[in-house]
């Protein structure tokens, strides 16, 4: 299936993960990269790109990791459809976020309902991007994450609350943050 979101067209092929609401998808894209730019931007739990590839018009570099198979190749064929450069991690996040020592002046995360989780969050600490855009469908696991991340130095700069799932109990919530230089 294609979706498009934006100027975009993305492949979606069975078994990929794609925002249920397809017409609020361009809002959430906009509301995640907001006016993020810079050199090296992350985009964990990337699926087929749907934030992967717009960053890649911002940044210089843009890894993305996710530990599906399907998705991986769906981003590589959205990436090279768009005319961007991402290079793409065919790992699991904790695994990856555990390996690296790289810097990135943007992360983006959007994990499944379980949320990021004491390995991850831990380790977004360590990295301590500038900038960090936390996707969350869940808010109980949101608080969880957010409790570790403070602690670890960021600042809540803006919440964003989006019903993607009208007429649910289901809210996506998009947590913009910040690691201040003082921490650095």
């Amino acid at each position: 299936i294609d979706y498009c979101v934006g100027r975009h067209n993305y492949q979606v092929a069975a078994g990929s993960f794609f925002q249920g609401n397809r017409f609020l998808v361009d809002r959430l894209v906009s509301l995640v990269i907001a006016d993020a730019d810079g050199t090296n931007a992350l985009d964990l739990y990337a699926g087929v790109g749907v934030f992967g590839v717009p960053m890649a018009e911002r940044f210089k570099h843009v890894k993305a990791v996710d530990s599906s198979t399907c998705a991986v190749r769906c981003l590589e064929e959205n990436a090279r459809r768009a005319g961007v450069s991402v290079q793409t991690v065919h790992l699991g996040v904790e695994e990856y976020v555990r390996e690296t020592d790289q810097k990135f002046d943007f992360v983006v995360a959007d994990p499944p309902r379980a949320g990021l989780g004491p390995a991850v969050t831990e380790a977004l600490v360590q990295i301590h991007p500038s900038r960090l855009a936390l996707v969350s469908c869940d808010p109980a696991t949101l608080a969880r994450d957010l409790r570790v991340l403070i602690a670890g130095g960021f600042t809540i700069e803006k919440i964003t609350l989006i019903d993607l799932f009208p007429q649910t109990y289901h809210i996506e919530a998009v947590v913009q943050l910040v690691y201040p230089k003082r921490y650095v």
